[in-house]
C-alpha cells in the first residue's frame, strides 16, 4: 500500500490535454476561459448620468441663477439632444448618455419643483453624478487572461464587450459504471441476493453537479461481457469511474480487465479508511479511477482523487478547506481517517461533528454527512477544537 499523500500526488501528475471549445455566453458559466478578452470600446462608452435628476450648465449656477427652466426630456437608450440655452436644464435618467451644453447633474431629491422648472438649492459643485467615459476600462485594454473561471463578473464583462461565443476548456467524456452481477437498475424488483445500483447514480450527481454529464453503465461478471462494455468505455471516453470489483475477492476481475485492456496501472491500495482498495491507472486517452464498492468508500475515492485531479485538469483552483473536530476522534490503525462529519458554523469557524455510522456500507449515513475531516496516520488521538483539512462532497 502506498499513503494517501503519495496517492494523490501520483494522481495529480497525470495530465491530459482536452483542448479548447466554443460555446454560447449563456451556457459559459461555470467554465474555465481559454481565451482573452480585450475591451472593444471605453467603459462607460460616453459620459454616463449617474442618477435620475436635471442636468445643467454650471456656468449659469456659478453666476447666481437658481431656477432652472426644462428644455427636454433625455430617457436612456437614446442618443443625447444638445442644451442650446445655458439658461435651461434637461431632465435626464440614470444611465443616459450626458447631454452636450450640459456640466454637471443633480439628483431629484435634490431639487424643489416650480411649474416646468426646477430651484436648486444653494452650495451645488460641477461635474456631480456623472459616470465619466473609460473611467472603468479604455478601448483595447486586456480585461482577463485565459484561466479564470467564468463566474457572474466574468460574464457581464463577456456581454459588455460582445463576446457572444466564448472559448473554454472542453470537458472530459465521463462514464460512470456499476461492477457485478449482484447489483441491478433501480426500476427493477430485486432478489432477496440482489441490491439495487445505487453508487453510479451518487457519483452522477457529484459530476451533474459541475455540469458535466455522465454516460452509466455496467460491467456483469462473465469476462466475455464485462471486457467488451469496458473497452468500449475506455475508447469512447476521457475519464472512467468504475464501482466495485477492486478487492481480494475470487470475482474482483477489474484489475485484470484493466491490464488487459492496456490500462497502466499507478497504484493499488492505499493506506487509508474507508477506500483501501483503491485502484487507479491510465492510458493514453483515458483516467481510470476503479473505486471500492462500497457507498461511502467510492464516495471518499471521488472527492479525495477524482474531484482534485479534475480541477487540476481544467485548470481551477484548488480550495483549501479546515473545520475544527466538535469533540475527541480516536483511530488506533496507522491509515489515513475520511472521517464523515456534520458541519455547523460557531464564532466564525466551522465545527465538525462526527457523524455515527455502520462502516463504509451504510449509505444512509451519508444522509447526514457533509464531508469527510482528514486525520493523518500517524496518530491515535485527535483532540476537540483541532483543525484538520476537509472534504465537502463535491468534486
Amino acid at each position: 500500500m502506498i499513503s494517501y499523500p503519495e496517492a494523490l500526488s501520483r494522481v495529480l501528475q497525470q495530465s491530459f490535454d482536452w483542448g479548447v471549445e466554443r460555446v454560447a455566453l449563456s451556457r459559459s458559466g461555470g467554465r474555465v476561459l481559454r481565451q482573452r478578452v480585450y475591451a472593444d470600446r471605453d467603459q462607460p462608452p460616453f459620459d454616463r448620468v449617474a442618477m435620475d435628476g436635471i442636468a445643467y450648465d454650471y456656468s449659469a449656477y456659478a453666476a447666481g441663477q437658481r431656477r432652472f427652466p426644462v428644455a427636454h426630456l433625455a430617457p436612456a437608450g437614446r442618443a443625447p439632444r444638445p442644451l442650446e440655452d445655458p439658461g435651461k436644464c434637461v431632465e435626464v435618467m440614470t444611465g443616459a448618455p450626458l447631454p452636450p451644453g450640459t456640466t454637471t447633474v443633480i439628483r431629484y431629491e435634490d431639487l424643489q419643483r416650480e411649474g416646468e422648472a426646477f430651484l436648486l438649492p444653494d452650495g451645488l459643485t460641477d461635474g456631480n453624478s456623472i459616470h465619466r467615459r473609460g473611467s472603468d476600462a479604455r478601448a483595447e485594454t486586456l480585461m482577463m487572461e485565459p484561466g479564470r473561471v467564468i463566474g457572474p463578473a466574468e460574464l457581464a464583462v463577456l456581454a459588455t464587450y460582445g463576446v457572444t461565443k466564448v472559448a473554454v476548456s472542453r470537458r472530459p467524456r465521463v462514464a460512470i459504471a456499476s461492477t457485478g452481477d449482484e447489483v441491478i437498475d433501480p426500476g427493477v424488483p430485486p432478489e432477496p441476493h440482489q441490491i439495487r445500483s445505487s453508487n453510479v447514480y451518487q457519483l452522477a450527481g457529484l459530476f451533474r453537479a459541475v455540469s458535466i454529464e455522465p454516460t452509466l453503465g455496467h460491467l456483469p461478471d462473465a469476462a466475455d461481457q464485462g471486457q467488451a462494455i469496458l473497452k468500449a468505455l475506455l475508447k469512447d471516453h476521457d475519464l472512467l469511474l468504475l464501482s466495485g470489483g477492486v478487492s481480494k475477492g475470487k470475482l474482483d476481475h477489474v484489475p485484470d480487465w484493466l491490464a488487459a485492456a492496456g490500462v497502466e496501472c499507478l497504484f493499488h491500495r492505499v493506506a487509508q479508511r474507508p477506500g483501501k482498495p483503491l485502484w487507479v491507472g491510465r492510458s493514453t486517452g483515458t483516467m481510470v479511477f476503479a473505486l471500492p464498492g462500497n457507498p461511502v468508500s467510492s464516495l471518499v475515492g471521488a472527492v479525495a482523487y477524482v474531484g482534485p485531479w479534475l480541477r487540476r485538469q481544467l485548470g481551477l483552483t484548488e480550495p483549501r478547506t479546515e473545520v475544527a473536530l466538535a469533540e475527541a476522534v480516536e483511530f488506533a490503525p496507522e491509515l489515513t481517517l475520511f472521517r464523515a462529519v456534520r458541519v455547523s458554523p460557531a464564532g466564525g469557524r466551522y465545527l465538525a461533528h462526527p457523524v455515527t455510522s455502520g462502516g463504509s456500507g451504510d449509505l444512509v449515513s451519508l444522509l447526514r454527512t457533509d464531508g469527510f475531516a482528514v486525520l493523518p496516520p500517524d496518530r491515535t488521538v485527535f483532540s476537540a477544537g483541532e483543525c484538520c483539512p476537509y472534504l465537502p462532497l463535491r468534486l
